[in-house]
């Protein structure tokens, strides 16, 4: 096989540029897309992709999150040891991703779409996280929780797969270094979420540590949830129009667009759907104290609306104002279900700051950090994702 080299960090820079400029989004009306309300939930005409769904609580306070019912697949295909490994990245191109293109997973991907229900092109490599291949190696294969705020539980698979040479690939598939991979890591808008998490995963399993909960603590059990579903059509806080859903009192600061989008790179070329917009973007803050291998980070066991009283791991919240930032950097959050919404991603000094609900906070080292990353269904998608800036700094 001839040799195939890691692309360099321009190299990756020309590539996302051009296939970003390839890309074209327009909003449209639900009427004339492949999406309609039925049954008081907003669905696509042909095949289950995810649903806008709404909520109300016992006191009658609505909520829209989104509803997908199948597990995604975000797979990560590797070759080589901890500190020389390449990536089999791919340049993905989403409606709402900020810049239109980022690095992404090999693969990011329901079902639906690796199945070809859409009817689109097959999806590479899709096979060596299906079956098994004679060769490979698996680092990590985990179900995860998504985002609790916005999801209503919903999961996805998080699998790294180790290959014994690379293999050559087309646009938008490229290798990339470790090296360079690291650097995106602080590069804004650069790197999916996915990507990201797939790298905590990868820097926690590297560390050798066994997976594991903090000590004294249970497993996250589930409770009652209070949540009831409600036609979309009944709420009063929103209003479905031609180009979306609409919040009435923007007290939840969450509506709904329709658009349209063509891009060259994708397994179908265009396609229609609803993307939640947030008009305000989420602050991910990570307190740290100590320094080089004595670091601990503070995290917290709770839950969110959307994981129906599932307790997860999330960052500790930090009661001051944080002015003390290590490190910081600004992402998106899933470009085929949000509409540019930024996520500001920091780890701060929580030395001199006190936090909120002391009692709950546990401080973790970074091999006891690693070691809680790689429990299934224990970690929230915010810790994940910061995560990786606190491991960076002592990778």
């Amino acid at each position: 096989m001839p040799h195939v080299t890691a692309s360099t960090w321009e190299e990756i820079m020309v590539l996302r540029s051009r296939l970003a400029e390839q890309t074209s989004v327009r909003s449209c009306e639900l009427e004339h897309s492949e999406w309609h309300v039925d049954s008081g939930v907003l669905r696509n005409k042909r095949s289950d992709f995810f649903q806008i769904v709404g909520f109300a609580d016992d006191s009658g306070n609505e909520q829209l999150l989104i509803r997908q019912r199948e597990t995604a697949l975000v797979g990560l295909l590797v070759h080589g040891g901890p500190g020389n490994r390449s990536f089999l990245l791919n340049a993905r191109c989403e409606p709402g991703l900020h810049g239109f293109c980022q690095l992404s997973t090999t693969i990011q991907s329901t079902p639906s779409n690796y199945e070809r229900r859409h009817g689109g092109e097959p999806t590479p490599f899709i096979e060596w996280f299906t079956q098994e291949v004679a060769g490979t190696q698996v680092l990590h294969d985990s179900i995860e929780y998504d985002w609790g705020r916005y999801y209503d539980a919903k999961r996805k698979r998080f699998a790294i797969i180790e290959v014994p040479e690379r293999v050559s690939v087309v646009s938008p598939l490229l290798w990339v270094g470790e090296r360079e991979l690291l650097r995106t890591l602080a590069h804004p808008f650069l790197m999916t979420t996915d990507l990201r998490v797939a790298i905590a995963l990868m820097l926690a399993h590297d560390r050798d540590t066994e997976p594991g909960l903090p000590l004294g603590h249970d497993e996250p059990t589930a409770a009652t949830a209070s949540l009831r579903e409600i036609p979309l059509e009944a709420m009063t806080n929103w209003r479905i129009e031609p180009r979306g859903i609409v919040e009435v009192a923007e007290s939840r600061g969450i509506g709904v667009e329709y658009v349209t989008t063509t891009s060259a790179s994708r397994e179908v070329t265009q396609w229609s759907q609803p993307l939640v917009r947030i008009q305000r973007p989420d602050t991910v803050t990570l307190g740290v104290r100590g320094v080089a291998a004595d670091r601990e980070f503070a995290v917290e066991r709770r839950t969110e609306i959307g994981l129906h009283g599932v307790a997860l791991y999330f960052p500790a919240a930090l009661a001051d104002t944080v002015s003390s930032v290590v490190c910081r950097v600004r992402t998106s959050a899933e470009g085929g279900r949000f509409l540019h919404h930024e996520v500001v991603l920091q780890v701060a000094d929580a030395t001199g700051l006190s936090l909120t609900q002391a009692e709950h906070i546990t401080w973790l080292g970074v091999r006891a950090l690693s070691a809680l990353l790689l429990v299934p269904e224990a970690t929230s998608v915010e810790l994940r994702t910061v995560a990786t800036l606190a491991l960076r700094e002592v990778a």
